[in-house]
């Protein structure tokens, strides 16, 4: 009776660990085969402002795993494990020491690089000022909020302040000259 019980709560374990990696492998393609990037355009930039365009695009997308765990967090899903709940801690640390190493490559920048930037509209600010809206890291913790957009949306404005700087870096400051 016992062996009985065992192996039946092997296959019921395997299982519910096949139908997760099933489920993570779809959401994966689904996002894969939803992505189209142009290539950057990097020839009008200084080597510094090439590396922050890249950086910005690689950092953008990068983002985008984070947010797809939060927004699957936020979804109500009964089969809910503690390792989803460390995920998603993972994946919002992840997210905070991206953006905190973008911000801190861009502030090592010389000031007349930084000036460039500002120049084309490419600022960090309102990246900065998301991250210090959410006391320096994004949490769990704080994934609602009173009177605050929930965790994803304001996540989701950072990546979309990112595109806009990786944007603004892509068109010449003065290209009828």
């Amino acid at each position: 009776m016992v062996e009985i019980f065992l192996v039946s709560m092997v296959l019921l374990l395997t299982g519910f660990g096949f139908y997760r990696l099933m489920r993570a492998e779809r959401e994966a393609r689904r996002y894969l085969e939803s992505s189209s990037e142009t290539p950057l355009q990097l020839s009008h930039l200084s080597s510094a402002l090439a590396r922050v365009a890249r950086e910005t695009r690689t950092l953008r997308i990068s983002l985008e795993s984070p947010l797809r765990t939060l927004r699957e967090y936020l979804r109500t899903d009964p089969t809910r494990t503690e390792d989803d709940l460390e995920a998603v801690d993972a994946a919002l640390m992840e997210a905070t020491r991206g953006v905190g190493e973008w911000l801190a490559m861009i502030d090592a920048l010389p000031a007349h690089e930084r000036g460039d930037m500002e120049a084309m509209g490419a600022s960090a600010g309102p990246v900065r000022s998301a991250l210090a809206a959410e006391g320096g890291a994004f949490e769990r913790g704080h994934i609602r909020s009173a009177g605050r957009q929930n965790l994803d949306e304001r996540l989701e404005a950072v990546l979309r302040e990112l595109a806009r700087v990786e944007a603004a870096l892509q068109v010449p400051v003065n290209p009828y000259r």
